[in-house]
């Protein structure tokens, strides 16, 4: 598949990138920092401004799919998750691509009451809204989505294994999550057609969680 990835010189950017190369698409980074992608083996780079829908259109043009993993970069106001967002189904419009995958928390899906929930969303109240209306846009898009959310995000080297279930609350895994196992989540999610339209939690595993393949026949 020709996949885009927006927002790929994150830190779950970048385990996509590589493992989408490494199992042989053809990838397309799009980032405001070209140079951070550097000597990236398998990857073409395109800088530009994700709110700026011109840019986003370079990005998005002959993609079979498009990901975009963008997060507010501390805990203040913020509507770069959503802003995004709307800027991409424009360009994605325009260019007539329609299959796109976005990340998200599984706190914003989650039925679950408490002192702790309390205190997550209250800490994260202003990340949370925008992923909120980042998902009403593409849940209202007209587009072949799919939303990932994950759970608590680590740096911990990655597993390749975690739950994936498609429930307001998690039926299995744990609560925390290796980046690069939640990349994996994603680029499993975009290379299977039977997520289009369904909303993914994604958990790290448990022991009863199985491995699953790093590469794939899928192109």
């Amino acid at each position: 598949m020709k996949i885009a990835v927006i927002g790929a010189t994150g830190r779950t950017g970048r385990h996509l990138i590589a493992l989408a190369s490494a199992r042989g698409h053809d990838v397309t980074a799009f980032t405001r920092r070209a140079s951070a992608l550097e000597g990236v083996p398998g990857v073409r780079v395109i800088e530009g401004d994700g709110v700026n829908i011109a840019d986003l259109r370079r990005a998005v043009s002959g993609q079979d799919a498009v990901i975009s993993i963008v997060a507010a970069g501390d805990l203040g106001p913020t509507r770069i998750a959503s802003t995004v967002t709307r800027a991409l189904i424009e360009a994605m419009r325009l260019e007539s691509v329609r299959r796109v995958l976005v990340t998200s928390s599984r706190s914003i899906g989650s039925t679950e009451s408490g002192l702790v929930m309390a205190v997550v969303w209250g800490i994260f109240r202003y990340s949370y809204a925008d992923l909120v209306r980042e998902e009403t846009y593409i849940e209202e898009s007209g587009l072949d989505y799919t939303i990932v959310r994950g759970t608590r995000l680590t740096d911990a080297r990655g597993t390749g294994r975690y739950h994936v279930d498609d429930q307001p609350n998690a039926t299995g895994g744990t609560a925390s999550l290796a980046r690069a196992d939640f990349a994996l989540a994603i680029l499993d999610a975009a290379e299977d057609p039977t997520t289009v339209g369904k909303t993914l939690g994604v958990n790290g595993p448990d022991r009863n969680t199985p491995a699953r393949p790093l590469s794939s026949s899928t192109r």
